[in-house]
């Protein structure tokens, strides 16, 4: 199983996160003043995260009070020999994003139960007021985990209207209840086929 997760291309096993773009109102991806393409395809054993096959890039969320709104992110499925080393570097990656939410404001973070064995969304404010999310679940022998940043609604301010058409804690509870078990079910279904 692991052999054959690492030869997957997540794009296509995600539908070009196709799920993420309606529910976000993503617009472009790969410029933030783009409009159009799709995420880009991180292969195993590349540089940004070596551990996991990926999908992502900069994304465009379209015009907010005047401005081009932007952000980014990175999807990663992450394949394990086997549980133990699953549970591993589940652990390093929750770590290194406490980590990295401590460093910012507001700090949160919610526990994701099944289908999960385990798994967690962080979130922060991170600098100009920015969203910072990372998701991180663990299934058996494999890991999903999703790293998103974004730029602050500017329609919020002063209480006017969103520019985006979800909130934080609307797109946290989306990823929690809807995609995190969509995503579940897929894979597995893809490595029911290879078993």
């Amino acid at each position: 199983m692991f052999a054959a997760m690492t030869t997957w291309d997540a794009c296509e096993v995600l539908d070009n996160l196709q799920p993420i773009t309606d529910y976000m109102g993503i617009e472009g991806w790969g410029s933030s003043t783009s409009e159009g393409g799709e995420p880009g395809t991180r292969e195993y054993g590349n540089t940004w995260d070596p551990d996991a096959i990926g999908c992502g890039n900069l994304i465009n969320l379209g015009d907010s009070e005047g401005y081009t709104s932007g952000g980014e992110i990175a999807v990663a499925i992450v394949p394990a020999e086997n549980e133990d080393q699953a549970s591993a570097a589940y652990q390093e990656r929750i770590g290194a994003a406490a980590s990295s939410g401590s460093a910012g404001r507001d700090f949160r973070k919610t526990e994701i139960g099944g289908p999960w064995d385990e798994g967690v969304l962080y979130a922060w404010t991170g600098s100009a007021d920015s969203p910072n999310t990372q998701v991180i679940a663990r299934d058996g022998q494999w890991i999903f985990h999703i790293d998103l940043n974004y730029a602050a609604d500017l329609g919020l301010r002063g209480g006017g209207e969103p520019s985006y058409p979800f909130t934080e804690d609307e797109l946290h509870q989306w990823f929690i209840e809807t995609y995190f078990p969509e995503v579940n079910q897929i894979v597995n279904d893809k490595i029911a086929e290879v078993k």
